[in-house]
């Protein structure tokens, strides 16, 4: 019952929707494992059974959202094709709720032989490969789209406050433009805040949202540099504070908010 509960506190928003707000946004994403021949049965499990769980979670208010993910494609494999992440204002929020009490008002009337059924089910088809918590920074907000691109970065020492204001600063109005342009539909930038250490391969990530793959990967450092020269003339790019660890596209399987 406790694998049950924990595969049940995952969430998704895609980190596209930070924005200008009073209240913080925190992600709890949790990556799992399936046997490439089982994803299809296990995706249609979320759907059939724990779908109906989150939408009770987020009309009770315990989250804003959630949203289910499977890994198109990945610069470094970290051992998971499933993603889920929740959103919500407090890390409390995750673990408001029981789970149990939210199945059986979603489903009333299921018995205990089906829900032992179900449990076991759940926990032969996938593997939990880790946890992560993120703080939302900043975003331009675009509703979940099917598409997310994951860039997972790593801040250079003592330069970290200088990384995120260029995120904000310089990038965020870049991808505005493409955004505008329709090569894009959304931006996001999220801190790690739990587990973190010193020697974390990355502490925050980025995403670009979009619906089009040939409008998306059209663009190229000359756009960049284009749209750079556009927005501020007469000034040169910052040199990085950062570096690139990974980048992973997940697609949109399953969304409840």
């Amino acid at each position: 019952m406790k694998k049950l509960l924990l595969m049940l506190v995952v969430f998704v928003y895609g980190f596209t929707q930070v924005q200008a707000q009073t209240k913080p946004v925190y992600y709890l994403v949790s990556y799992y494992k399936t046997d490439r021949d089982k994803t299809e049965e296990y995706l249609n499990l979320m759907k059939d059974y724990a779908s109906k769980i989150w939408k009770e979670k987020v009309k009770a208010g315990d989250v804003t959202s959630y949203a289910l993910y499977s890994v198109v494609s990945t610069s470094d494999d970290g051992g998971y094709n499933i993603i889920s992440v929740q959103s919500g204002h407090s890390i409390n929020d995750f673990t408001k709720s029981k789970t149990m009490d939210l199945f059986k008002k979603a489903m009333p009337g299921i018995d205990e032989k089906t829900l032992n059924s179900l449990t076991k089910s759940f926990v032969s088809l996938r593997t939990v490969v880790k946890y992560e918590i993120y703080r939302g920074i900043d975003g331009i907000g675009s509703g979940m789209q099917p598409y997310q691109e994951m860039n997972f970065m790593k801040s250079y020492e003592g330069q970290e406050s200088e990384y995120v204001r260029q995120e904000k600063e310089v990038y965020k109005p870049i991808h505005q433009e493409f955004i505008n342009n329709g090569n894009r539909t959304g931006w996001g930038l999220a801190q790690l805040i739990s587990p973190i250490a010193d020697e974390s391969k990355y502490n925050y990530v980025t995403s670009n949202a979009f619906t089009d793959w040939d409008k998306s990967y059209s663009l190229t450092m000359d756009d960049y540099n284009k749209v750079y020269n556009k927005l501020f003339p007469k000034t040169t790019l910052p040199a990085s504070a950062r570096k690139s660890v990974k980048t992973e596209v997940w697609k949109l399987e399953l969304s409840a908010n």
